[in-house]
C-alpha cells in the first residue's frame, strides 16, 4: 500500500474518532439536561406531595369540626324541645289550675325565653357547621387537584429515566410536556 493512500486513512480515522468523539461530548451534554430537569421535577413533585398532605389533613380536621358543631347544634334543638315541652307543661297547668296561672305565667314567659335563646345558638352552631362543611369540601377538591398535579408530575420523571435510558430525545421531550401540565395542575390547585 502506499504511503499516501495510509497517511489517508489514517487521517480519515482520526477524523471519525473526533467525530464520534464530539458526538459523545454532545449526548453527555444532552443527558445532563434530562438529569438536571428530572431533578427540578422531582422537587417540584415532593414538594407538591408534603402540600397535598398538608391539604388532607385540613379535609379531616375542618370536616371533624363541622361534624362537632352539628353535634352541638343537634344538642341545642334537644335543649330547645325540652323548653318547649316543659312551658306546654306550664301552659296546660294553668288551664287546670287558674288559682295558679299568675305563677306559671311567670314559668311559661321564661322558658319562652329560654327557648329564643337556644333556637338563636341552635341556628348559629349549625351555620358555623355549614361554613366548615363547605372549608372541607373546598380543600377535599383541592386534595383531588393536587392528586392529578402529583401524578402528571411522577409520570413525568418516569419518561425522562426512559429518555436517559434509550438516549432518545423524543422522550425527554414529552416528560417535559408532562412536567409542563403538572406544574400548571399544581398551580392553579394552590391559587384554588
Amino acid at each position: 500500500m502506499e504511503h499516501g493512500a495510509v497517511e489517508e486513512q489514517l487521517k480519515q480515522v482520526e477524523e471519525a474518532m473526533e467525530e464520534i468523539k464530539h458526538h459523545e461530548a454532545e449526548e453527555r451534554g444532552w443527558l445532563s439536561y434530562v438529569s438536571l430537569s428530572t431533578a427540578i421535577i422531582a422537587i417540584v413533585t415532593a414538594l407538591a406531595g408534603l402540600y397535598e398532605s398538608q391539604v388532607t389533613s385540613q379535609t379531616i380536621l375542618a370536616k371533624n369540626e363541622a361534624v362537632l358543631l352539628q353535634s352541638k347544634a343537634s344538642d341545642q334543638w334537644s335543649f330547645y324541645q325540652a323548653k318547649s315541652l316543659k312551658g306546654h307543661i306550664y301552659k296546660v297547668n294553668a288551664e287546670v289550675f287558674p288559682q295558679k296561672a299568675d305563677d306559671f305565667k311567670v314559668k311559661i314567659d321564661k322558658y319562652e325565653k329560654e327557648q329564643a335563646q337556644v333556637m338563636a345558638e341552635a341556628k348559629k352552631l349549625e351555620k358555623l357547621g355549614e361554613a366548615k362543611d363547605h372549608e372541607s369540601e373546598h380543600f377535599y377538591h383541592k386534595h383531588h387537584t393536587l392528586s392529578f398535579a402529583i401524578t402528571f408530575l411522577q409520570i413525568s420523571i418516569a419518561i425522562a429515566s426512559i429518555s436517559a435510558l434509550t438516549r432518545n430525545k423524543k422522550f425527554w421531550l414529552g416528560s417535559l410536556a408532562l412536567g409542563t401540565i403538572g406544574l400548571g395542575i399544581l398551580i392553579d390547585a394552590v391559587l384554588i
